[in-house]
C-alpha cells in the first residue's frame, strides 16, 4: 500500500473503533448487535496500516526498538485503561461504554489533527 494513504486507512480504523462502544450500548436486538460487532471487526482491516505506519515514522537504524516502545506505552496504556473500565462497569455499564466512546473520540480527533501524512513525495 502506498504510504501516502497509510495514515487515512489508520485514522478511518480509528473512527471504526470509536463507534464500537456507542453501537453496543444502543444495540436493543440481536441484528443491531451483529453489526456492532462486524464493524467491530472492521476495525482490524487497519492494524497492519498502523504496523506499517510506526514503522515509516521511526528512524531506520531504531525501527525495531520504536516498534517494541509504542507497543510497551500503548500495552501500559490499555492494561491501565482496563481497571479503569472494570471500576466504570461497576458504577454503570452505561458510564464505562460513554466513556469508552469519549476516550476514543479524543483519541481519533488528535491523531487527525497531530497524526501526518507522509505524502507522495517521501515515497522511497
Amino acid at each position: 500500500m502506498h504510504r501516502y494513504l497509510r495514515y487515512r486507512r489508520s485514522l478511518v480504523s480509528k473512527g471504526i473503533a470509536t463507534l464500537f462502544p456507542l453501537l453496543l450500548l444502543y444495540s436493543k436486538s440481536f441484528e443491531m448487535l451483529l453489526l456492532a460487532f462486524v464493524l467491530r471487526g472492521l476495525k482490524e482491516f487497519g492494524e497492519p496500516t498502523r504496523k506499517a505506519l510506526i514503522m515509516d515514522l521511526a528512524p531506520e537504524d531504531r525501527k525495531a526498538g520504536v516498534f517494541g516502545l509504542y507497543y510497551l506505552i500503548r500495552d501500559v496504556i490499555v492494561s491501565i485503561a482496563a481497571f479503569g473500565g472494570a471500576f466504570l462497569w461497576q458504577v454503570n455499564p452505561r458510564v464505562n461504554l460513554l466513556a469508552a466512546f469519549a476516550f476514543g473520540a479524543l483519541g481519533t480527533i488528535w491523531f487527525a489533527m497531530r497524526g501526518r501524512d507522509l505524502g507522495r513525495s517521501n515515497l522511497d
